[in-house]
């Protein structure tokens, strides 16, 4: 193996022999006249495999930067040491991860400038570390010893097709979570994920501070810690925020930036789960967000829960051959299944489907499916651009995020193309300010705009626990828009908790949805320029039900509580 020192570090090695005497003739020539960047390759022709010469400069290494010489042998490596690190970072780094007593981690290493780097390999390993020099010959020959070759290392980062990378099945084990025992990461992270899936998570939140950390799951759109996590991960987070990311096919190198991923778990009934993987750099560590996708992408748009007439105007938008239909709502609210419900309906082989999703959440059978990526210049518009020119019927983009994809958008909808996507507006009329904010004329809205749903999500009241909702006062029942002669007729009810629920109240959620379709009507007032609140009365005079109506009747049926309603519906003033 040559010598594969930095510049800088090779530098001061030749200094070292120069003065000393130790160079000589042609070598001595040439180190008088070299250039710095030629440092690296002038030592390895003075070591040329001699070992008493790279003895030579190991001892010499070893003064200049204060370390001792490794006496690693391969008799001396510990298995559970050696796949701390990946063989793809262990031979980037030309290192030898051989020890771990306690929280200390012995490390063998080649090149002395790894050591400006001791603070990013520690937060990458978990452990603190105890550096020690090595022979390049040494470390080559450990580095093709049996043990490195077939150790349970974690796997390569960047390799989809590693073994280590596969998230075993998951089943439950009944382990303790000794906080000293750092061998139970893998355990840990995979009972996390075991645990999430059994209480019908949506999200997984893992956050360190300074004094603690924790696991929180978003439960029926809540946030719950889930404490029987938290000693283990605050002794172990590093270790633990590097195990899932390996999962998720990450950079673990990489902790200043935020990255995106997926994994996919093998759930105990046999299916695959997906999830949608983000971490972000924090003070106290990289925060990490888990989205389960575990809703059924080939889910019925029946079963979504619209209203009969609604679900008519729906299909008769999504099965016309050019429009634009958008679903609107806060991040949570299912407007992700509401549009792959529409998707999977209208799926058919004559039909060419393409979307432009960031992240693509779940596969579509026959759709043509790319994920946007700013960095290359992959990004909607651009997207939307080719999209064009590959003949499709249908397009779906993720989200309408700036004025050019929606210019596109409104484009594509107006030549003979089916047009779905997202906006984040709080209801279907609001919707048609943003867009005209946004820079749409009111007569290319007006044409292009087929449909618009605007959706939220509410707990339901558990049916085994129902009780009067003592919150029912009448001054409560006007907030919520009910009139005098409806007040003696209604009787709210809510969860009380018991076993079925977990003591909650709530059991599952429903979805509450507005569905506004452009008629000839509100097409003409928007060219109209008419306000929102007249475009409105146009729409309820044509049946439209906001979700403040559909609130009110779920509430009059015993199916969300008074609190779940304010908690997602908001009131006009």
């Amino acid at each position: 193996m040559a010598l594969e020192y930095k510049f800088s570090v090779a530098c001061r090695v030749l200094k070292v022999l120069h003065s000393a005497g130790k160079l000589s003739g042609e070598l001595l020539t040439e180190y008088v006249d070299i250039s710095p960047n030629h440092c690296g390759e002038l030592l390895a022709r003075f070591v040329d495999n001699d070992p008493e010469k790279e003895e030579w400069v190991i001892k010499i290494l070893c003064r200049l930067y204060k370390v001792a010489e490794s006496r690693v042998s391969e008799k001396s490596i510990s298995r559970k040491a050696a796949k701390l690190l990946t063989l793809k970072r262990i031979d980037a780094l030309k290192v030898l991860p051989y020890s771990l007593v306690g929280n200390t981690l012995k490390v063998a290493f080649v090149d002395p400038s790894i050591l400006d780097d001791r603070s990013d390999i520690e937060k990458e390993v978990g452990h603190n570390i105890d550096f020690e020099l090595i022979k390049p010959s040494q470390f080559e020959q450990l580095r093709a010893s049996s043990l490195f070759a077939v150790v349970d290392t974690p796997a390569d980062a960047q390799s989809p097709t590693d073994e280590s990378t596969k998230v075993k099945p998951l089943q439950r084990r009944n382990i303790r979570w000794n906080v000293q025992d750092d061998s139970l990461v893998e355990d840990f992270c995979s009972g996390i994920l075991l645990s999430a899936l059994e209480t019908g998570t949506s999200d997984i939140h893992i956050e360190g501070f300074r004094d603690f950390a924790r696991v929180r799951f978003r439960v029926d759109g809540v946030l719950k810690v889930q404490d029987n996590f938290s000693d283990y991960l605050f002794a172990h987070y590093n270790a633990v925020s590097t195990r899932f990311k390996i999962i998720a096919k990450c950079d673990i190198s990489e902790k200043r930036i935020a990255q995106d991923g997926a994994i996919t778990v093998l759930a105990p009934s046999g299916e695959d789960v997906d999830l949608r993987f983000n971490t972000v750099p924090t003070k106290y560590g990289e925060r990490i967000v888990m989205r389960i996708l575990a809703g059924d992408p080939a889910l019925s748009l029946d079963k979504l829960g619209f209203d009969p007439e609604d679900y008519k105007k729906i299909l008769q938008a999504i099965t016309a051959p050019q429009g634009m239909v958008l679903v609107t709502g806060p991040t949570g609210s299912g407007k992700t299944t509401t549009l792959y419900g529409a998707i999977q309906y209208i799926n058919k082989p004559e039909l060419n489907i393409l979307t432009a999703e960031d992240p693509i959440e779940y596969y579509l059978e026959g759709a043509g499916q790319v994920q946007a990526n700013d960095r290359v210049g992959l990004t909607f518009p651009n997207i939307l651009r080719s999209f064009l020119r590959q003949d499709p019927e249908v397009i779906l983009v993720g989200e309408i995020r700036d004025q050019e994809t929606v210019e596109i958008a409104i484009k594509a909808a107006l030549t003979g193309h089916l047009l779905l996507s997202t906006l984040h507006t709080n209801d279907a009329i609001s919707t048609l300010n943003r867009l005209l904010n946004m820079g749409v004329p009111t007569f290319m809205l007006s044409a292009a705009l087929a449909l618009v749903i605007a959706q939220r999500l509410a707990r339901s009241n558990c049916t085994k626990c129902l009780v009067h909702d003592e919150a029912a006062s009448p001054e409560v029942l006007a907030q919520l828009g009910f009139d005098e002669d409806q007040l003696s007729e209604i009787n709210p009810m809510k969860g009380e908790g018991c076993p079925a629920c977990g003591g909650t109240g709530y059991k599952g959620r429903r979805g509450i949805y507005e569905v506004l379709k452009i008629s000839p009507k509100i097409s003409q007032a928007i060219l109209d320029n008419k306000r929102s609140n007249e475009i409105l009365d146009i729409a309820k005079s044509e049946g439209f039900k906001t979700m403040q109506d559909i609130g009110r009747d779920m509430l009059k049926k015993h199916v969300i509580s008074i609190s779940e309603f304010q908690r997602t519906l908001v009131m006009d003033s």
